[in-house]
């Protein structure tokens, strides 16, 4: 195995002192720290100038064009294949169809005899960002997942950014069509720390958005982090990683597929396995060998591996599951008997893909759930990118004349208690009601 991934083993040890263990192979964010705040600080003073010379450094050109909009994308939706047109609809509609029932409901409830009520509404974002990787060809995936969403949540403007294709001056037809088929009003030409930087900033071409979303490599994500004091932000979502968890039932090859395909996206992804059953070591070496000697992309495949990935013998099913949760993997494959059993203990994962056929990819393209998700543990606390994200609660209170004495004498009792003097008499010089007429 040590030509593949790491091997564990987890008998007789503690579950959290095995997640410390792991944890120690994920990347790190910190190199990207000091690069990421230079390149920021250089897009917030110098503007679209920063955004050409850094395209110009890091991807060979400056774009043909900074900004797009929906006659290019229609125009892009019109050259693509019938066969990709019709799968991105078809993608398009099951994201749809899953995201749909996340809109959130207004609300208000009485809170007095005389008429007093407290209540909350929803709102759409104005403007928001979404963050699509440039990738060999580009990902018409992501923007799905990040655009119906925000659409769904009643998002007027939609920014995608999103870097030129490799070779090319603007981002891959596949993209734009992608934009036109889910409803994006602009896209930004441009990638990495810079376009997070123009779209939390803004710049003479590029107005600022309240929210970037999207995955993204150490120095998207580590970007999101700095400039989250000025605009909202999701979960960390990358550098991306897959947690499998296998028994007896689940088949070797299949294992290898799924760690193989996550370490296609780049050499800074991680893949992870738990062995529930006693196959050799040499078996699982021999199929992942197999899988990476039938991939395209060889050579960040096997820097992944070797750099990032691991495989934990010995545990107990109780056991996989704990250490599944203690670390909250990105994505969580359940290649166990009576999957859904498990499930009932799963609490920290951004999305889990439950029995032998449920592939990872499937979730990636369009099957319904959203792959914009936590990485590096972030899932004990968020879960997939949804329309929540794109809505803001905005709460109110109304108080009613005849509700004021019985609603003062507890907020006065309390005001007094924390030494606030002056919410005690903005309270208190209401409660003694002015006649009328001066209401």
């Amino acid at each position: 195995m040590r030509a593949w991934i790491r091997e564990v083993d987890g008998r007789d040890r503690e579950i959290p002192e095995i997640a410390r263990e792991l944890r120690a192979f994920r990347p790190s964010r910190r190199e990207a720290a000091r690069r990421v705040a230079e390149i920021l600080a250089g897009v917030e003073r110098r503007g679209d100038e920063a955004l050409a010379d850094y395209a110009r450094r890091f991807e060979g050109r400056a774009p043909d064009r900074l900004l797009l909009g929906p006659r290019a994308f229609a125009a892009a939706a019109r050259r693509i294949p019938e066969p990709l047109r019709a799968a991105l609809i078809a993608a398009r509609d099951r994201i749809a169809r899953f995201h749909a029932p996340q809109r959130g409901r207004s609300y208000e409830i009485r809170i007095g005899a005389s008429g007093s009520r407290a209540g909350q509404v929803l709102r759409p974002l104005r403007r928001v960002g979404v963050y699509v990787p440039g990738g060999p060809r580009g990902y018409p995936s992501t923007v799905l997942m990040g655009v119906l969403p925000a659409r769904i949540a009643g998002v007027p403007e939609i920014v995608i950014a999103s870097p030129a294709a490799r070779g090319g001056g603007l981002p891959s037809d596949a993209v734009l069509a992608a934009a036109h088929l889910a409803g994006a009003t602009e896209l930004l030409v441009a990638g990495g720390a810079q376009a997070v930087g123009a779209l939390a900033y803004g710049t003479a071409s590029v107005r600022a958005v309240d929210r970037i979303v999207g995955p993204g490599n150490a120095y998207v994500t580590e970007a999101k982090r700095q400039v989250a004091d000025r605009v909202g932000t999701d979960a960390p979502a990358g550098p991306s990683e897959v947690v499998v968890l296998a028994d007896a039932r689940f088949p070797t090859r299949f294992v290898a597929a799924e760690l193989v395909a996550q370490a296609e996206h780049g050499e800074d992804s991680a893949a992870g396995l738990i062995l529930l059953d006693d196959r050799p070591a040499a078996e699982v070496a021999q199929a992942l060998g197999a899988a990476v000697a039938g991939a395209d992309r060889r050579v960040p495949i096997l820097r992944s591996l070797r750099r990032h990935g691991w495989m934990v013998r010995n545990l107990s099913r109780a056991q996989g599951i704990e250490l599944a949760n203690e670390l909250a993997p990105e994505h969580l494959v359940l290649g166990v008997r009576r999957p859904r059993a498990l499930l009932r203990r799963v609490q920290n994962a951004g999305c889990v893909f439950l029995g032998p056929f449920s592939a990872v990819p499937f979730g990636d393209y369009g099957a319904g759930t959203n792959h914009i998700l936590p990485t590096a543990g972030a899932a004990v606390a968020y879960g997939a990118l949804g329309v929540r994200d794109f809505q803001k609660p905005v709460s109110y209170l109304e108080i009613a004349r005849g509700d004021l004495s019985s609603l003062a004498r507890p907020a006065l009792r309390i005001a007094t208690a924390e030494g606030f003097g002056a919410h005690a008499a903005a309270i208190a010089i209401r409660s003694v009601a002015p006649p009328r007429s001066a209401l």
